[in-house]
Parts: C-alpha cells; structure tokens; sequence
C-alpha cells in the first residue's frame, strides 16, 4: 500500500479558469477589501497602491491583447469593447508596453510585489499622515518603528 506521498509523480490536468470566474474572485477580493479596511482602517495605506496597480494590470492586459500572442485584438476592437476612444487604446497600449517592461525586469531580479516592502509602505503612509497604527499585525507595527 502506498502512502501519500509516493515516488511516482501523478499528472494533473491544470484546471482552467474562465476571465469571467477570474473577474468574480476579483470582485470578492475587491469587497473582502472593504470588509478589512473595516476592522484595520490603516489598510487604507495601500489603497494607492492598489488603484494604481489595476490601472498598470489593465494596460498591460491591453498592450499584450494588442501585440502579443498569436490572436491579438485591433485597436478598434478593444475600443468598442472598453467603450472608449482609438486613441486612448493606443495610449493604454503605450502604457501597457511600459509597464510590461518593467515587470519583466523586475521578475527577473526576484519578487515583483514583497511583503516587507508592503508593510513599509504601510508604516510611511501613516507616518507622514501622522496617524498612528493601532490596528496592524506585529509585523506591521515593527516595520514602523
């Protein structure tokens, strides 16, 4: 009888997720956001960051949905769909090859987003706030002293 772990490596078959069950985990986080803002109100340091790195993932998304890959979608294709103007595709996509840039130079010295940094990144915005951290884990509350 085997045990659980055994010298045989079984293949699984990697599950494949929908964009539209992908966006519904993005709205749960996004809410369970709102809910942890709630019971740590300093979590609001991040909300900067946050907003800023959507922006930066939708770019992206859209520069890589126009020039990469073997389908890529037209400028007039990902207006109609965004709603918005060829033009400002062509800078979304401007942006996006940008920020494609300088994730893959970051990927290629370690972590692209690290924990420490986020919580340091908590302890400066409250600081300069002058508000202090009465909600955060130890680990926050250390990275501001």
């Amino acid at each position: 009888m085997a045990g659980r772990h055994t010298s045989r490596s079984v293949q699984r078959r990697k599950r494949s997720t929908e964009s539209s069950e992908y966006a519904a985990m993005m709205m749960r986080i996004i809410y369970g956001y709102g809910y942890r803002i709630a019971e740590d109100p300093a979590a609001l340091a991040h909300l900067r960051d946050l907003e800023a790195g959507m922006r930066d993932a939708v770019n992206l998304g859209i520069y890589a949905a126009n020039k990469l890959g073997d389908r890529p979608y037209s400028i007039n294709e990902i207006a109609a769909m965004m709603g918005i103007s060829k033009q400002a595709v062509h800078k979304r996509v401007q942006l996006g090859e940008t920020v494609y840039i300088a994730l893959e130079t970051a990927r290629s010295h370690g972590a692209v987003v690290r924990l420490d940094a986020m919580r340091q990144t908590r302890a400066m915005v409250l600081g300069q706030a002058g508000v202090p951290d009465r909600t955060g884990s130890p680990r926050e509350l250390e990275a501001g002293s």
